[in-house]
C-alpha cells in the first residue's frame, strides 16, 4: 500500500488498519490495471489467478537448514 507523507510516496507492505479485504480490493484493480494493459478480458487474467491459486507447477527451493533442496507445494 502506498501513501503520500510530507510530499513523499512510502510504501509499507503490511500497513496498520488494513486488512485482508483492502488486499483483496487491490488486486481485483491491479486484474483491471492488467486486462487494459494488455487488452484481454478481466475474465482471462482470473483464470490463471484461479488456476495459481492451487499451483500447478511445483517450485524447488533450498532450505536454508538444508543441504539438499525440497518441494514447495501450494
Amino acid at each position: 500500500m502506498m501513501f503520500e507523507h510530507d510530499g513523499k510516496i512510502v510504501c509499507h507492505i503490511y500497513p496498520e488498519g488494513y486488512d485482508h479485504t483492502h488486499y483483496g480490493l487491490l488486486i481485483c484493480d491491479l486484474v483491471r490495471h492488467l486486462s487494459r494493459t494488455f487488452k484481454v478480458g478481466e475474465d482471462e487474467i482470473s483464470e490463471w489467478i484461479e488456476k495459481e491459486r492451487r499451483p500447478t507447477i511445483e517450485i524447488t527451493h533450498r532450505h536454508p537448514d538444508q543441504q539438499r533442496p525440497f518441494i514447495a507445494r501450494g
